[in-house]
């Protein structure tokens, strides 16, 4: 992702450099929450064994090696250099055929038309330039064929994000806030189908996701909650009060969870829209 944010200021997570120090942590984290909603969207997408598929924005590559497994020619597409190497020995050592590359999602090198389809599970909708990047599965996918994206909705309904903000204003009140997170900008559906009109697609279907993040405790989950850039500049902001506020978020969700197996419920929307014919 090189190319300049529509605000001229990149966040965290649009910084690719920084998802490098997180991949162990957001694949044992965070990416089996991410895979319920790309399963919902591979549904989608009704794909048949032997298809070609691009995975943009593929982390750690839950979804790639899923599509993979299914049968299906899977080329997985990340910036971030770590993220695609750890993509490439996954692959090895599960035994799976899949084409990983470290490459910006915003100008993308395949030929034109050269897959069957497309994915971008919270990857294309975190781009500085979201428009240009679906505008670049567009040119990639043939006339006809499917692109599906996930994005975030209801930011109140995600628990972890909730229970955190909730517990940081608990410790400190006055706290200044921050500006709106890149990947929440989509999380109305006027403004998701508006991404894919100005990229060139018909409005597209879209419909909503709820999805689980499991964890074995609380405090597991506080001492792992660095899982990606956006995260551990949140907490790292918080200072020496950083303490308390993972302690009171930890004291919370025990009282509603208990202290073992730990279930948190976030909701996305799923996009999907055939490339134009014409």
């Amino acid at each position: 992702m090189t190319a300049p944010s529509l605000t001229g200021v990149l966040q965290p997570d649009q910084c690719p450099d920084r998802w490098d120090d997180h991949v162990f942590v957001y694949e044992r984290v965070f990416e089996p929450f991410t895979l319920g909603f790309a399963r919902a969207a591979i549904d989608e997408l009704q794909l048949p064994v032997g298809a070609r598929v691009v995975d943009v924005g593929c982390g750690s590559g839950g979804a790639a090696l899923a599509l993979a497994r299914a049968g299906k020619s899977v080329t997985a597409v990340d910036a971030a250099p770590k993220m695609i190497e750890r993509v490439r020995e996954r692959a090895l050592a599960s035994s799976l055929t899949l084409d990983a590359r470290a490459m910006d999602g915003q100008s993308l090198t395949f030929a034109d038309h050269a897959f069957d389809a497309g994915l971008s599970v919270f990857g294309v909708v975190l781009f500085p330039d979201a428009v240009r990047g679906l505008q670049e599965m567009r040119r990639v996918v043939r006339p006809g064929g499917k692109v599906a994206v996930v994005t975030w909705t209801q930011p109140q309904n995600y628990e972890l994000a909730a229970a955190l903000r909730a517990a940081s204003l608990e410790v400190w009140p006055d706290q200044p806030q921050g500006p709106l997170p890149a990947q929440l900008r989509y999380r109305e559906a006027t403004d998701f189908e508006a991404l894919f009109t100005a990229a060139g697609f018909a409005p597209p279907r879209i419909s909503t996701v709820t999805a689980t993040l499991t964890a074995p405790s609380a405090r597991w989950l506080a001492e792992n909650i660095t899982f990606a850039p956006g995260m551990a500049a949140m907490v790292g902001a918080l200072g020496d009060r950083q303490g308390a506020v993972l302690d009171r978020f930890v004291r919370t969700l025990e009282a509603k969870h208990g202290t073992a197996d730990l279930a948190l419920r976030g909701v996305g929307l799923v996009g999907v829209a055939e490339v134009p014919t014409v």
